[in-house]
């Protein structure tokens, strides 16, 4: 039936009964010829990437025709819809704890069997802490519904993982309306699935709130439905900056969309990496800060070589801010863009590099023709990085900045070596070109720690450090930078991605 109600008036409800299944140990097959399909949805906010196998025999691995393991799904992520003949198979859920990500070198977390029915999704949901989880199963039917196509319908269904509310409410309006137009779709409670919901397609605006209340604690950012599909909408805990304790994670057949609250606030820190030169006179190692924010300007004072400054938490938005020496208000940077993720958590790193003086600017750094650059002169830049959201225990993100600015070399090679190998045969290894970042995400253990560049057609040592990671750690900024004081010229410096939270 068409709902009545303003604002909503595409919505149709079709209550097709609790889809939520308890999983048997056994089960009769099916035809073979037929297809059901399998997926995993992790939920689990301390997770590492987990990896979902099927077997067909646990004690015949040798003679199965079917035994595979899929691809591994990041925390918020869902796997992809994996195709298999109706039958029985067993499942696993493992992560990897050491450089193999062969089936027997994965630590596994929970087996159980599944029956795979035609035409119907096997879903998983790791969720909980991952070293007690708790995985929820439901068995979902394909919609394949001719009415759909005909009347621009989707699907879709709701699952409440958010452990700390038991029922919530979830709202719809379209992209134009607010919560004064929106129409109520269902009342999800914790750990389990809605009936299936039909809507047209358009743009649609979520919104969250206790069940009965009307009181929002959570508004989407838009999101557009524009084919015939099913989605399940898992609402969950959000672990970014803003204050909403709800995020979305939108599940269609390509893969998730996090939708963050519109709302959310942002926050921000600088640090300062702007060492002392012969090229930037009467600078001490201090710089102050003026971010302009909803016309107020936030200051920020003698901010010190190698520090962060405090977080400041704004509104999300497109600001600027301006640099200057602590010392003489001399103007270093004016009016840069500081663009504000929603919900997320921003790190500005202010340096320095050797440039030429080009005092007319036409491209000679040589005016008198003598072989040699009239002059040199420290040109301050900023680099904006988001931090990492990522909650794993067991494998930790390393964001690598390289601010160097050598005329030797153009990239850098960071070589993470464990106990058993050596820098030629380890596993882990980062590229990083001169002013700019990369990640790498790495297991706990511990590694040794190389910094090696390629000069003159040889490879050389530009410094070195032991890295220790385990479940206490935190993701990791890795900084390079010239340094005149250590042999080299070069240090490396750790610094906590959450150093200032």
């Amino acid at each position: 039936m068409k709902c009545n109600k303003a604002g909503l008036r595409g919505i149709q409800f079709s209550l097709l009964g609790i889809i939520a299944v308890a999983i048997s140990a056994c089960g009769s097959s099916s035809d073979d010829d037929e297809n059901g399909y399998i997926r995993l949805y992790n939920a689990s906010l301390n997770a590492p990437q987990i990896y979902l196998t099927v077997d067909e025999n646990l004690d015949e691995d040798d003679d199965d025709e079917i035994e595979i393991t899929y691809s591994p799904v990041a925390y918020s992520k869902v796997s992809a819809s994996n195709a298999l003949s109706t039958g029985t198979y067993y499942t696993e859920l493992a992560w990897q704890d050491e450089e193999s990500s062969e089936r027997s070198d994965l630590e596994l977390i929970f087996e159980d069997s599944v029956d795979i029915k035609s035409d119907n999704i096997s879903f998983y949901a790791l969720t909980g802490d991952v070293q007690n989880p708790d995985v929820l199963y439901f068995d979902i039917p394909v919609v394949d519904d001719d009415d759909d196509d005909d009347d621009d319908l989707f699907n879709v269904r709701l699952l409440n993982l958010h452990p700390d509310y038991q029922d919530v409410d979830l709202y719809m309006s379209e992209n134009d309306e607010t919560f004064n137009e929106a129409v109520l779709i269902e009342t999800a409670s914790y750990k389990a699935l809605t009936d299936n919901i039909k809507v047209e397609q358009d743009q649609y605006i979520f919104y969250i709130t206790e069940a009965g209340s009307t009181d929002v604690l959570y508004t989407s950012v838009a999101q557009s439905y524009s084919v015939v599909s099913q989605y399940v909408i898992a609402i969950r805990e959000n672990i970014g900056v803003g204050s909403s304790p709800f995020s979305i994670d939108n599940i269609g057949i390509n893969g998730t969309t996090a939708l963050n609250d519109v709302d959310s606030e942002a926050e921000f820190s600088f640090y300062n990496a702007l060492t002392e030169s012969e090229y930037l006179p009467d600078y001490q190692s201090e710089v102050d800060i003026d971010v302009g924010l909803l016309n107020d300007i936030t200051s920020i004072k003698n901010l010190q070589l190698g520090q962060f400054s405090e977080l400041i938490t704004g509104e999300n938005g497109d600001y600027d801010f301006s640099v200057s020496n602590s010392n003489t208000g001399e103007v270093y940077i004016k009016n840069a863009l500081l663009s504000l993720q929603e919900n997320a958590s921003s790190a500005i790193f202010i340096y320095g590099t050797k440039e030429p003086i080009d005092d007319d600017n036409d491209g000679n750094y040589d005016e008198d023709d003598d072989g040699i650059i009239d002059g040199y002169e420290t040109k301050i830049k900023s680099l904006s990085i988001t931090k990492s959201d990522s909650t794993s225990i067991y494998s930790h993100n390393v964001r690598i900045i390289n601010f160097t600015d050598s005329d030797d070399f153009s990239r850098v090679t960071f070589y993470f070596v464990l106990n058993d190998e050596i820098i030629s045969t380890a596993d882990n290894k980062l590229s990083v070109l001169q002013e700019s970042s990369g990640n790498i995400s790495l297991l706990n253990n511990t590694y040794q720690l190389h910094a090696i560049a390629t000069i003159d057609g040889i490879e050389r040592k530009l410094n070195s450090m032991e890295l220790i990671l385990n479940t206490e750690s935190q993701d990791q900024f890795l900084l390079f930078e010239e340094d005149e004081s250590t042999s080299s010229g070069f240090k490396i410096t750790l610094v906590n991605q959450k150093a200032s939270d």
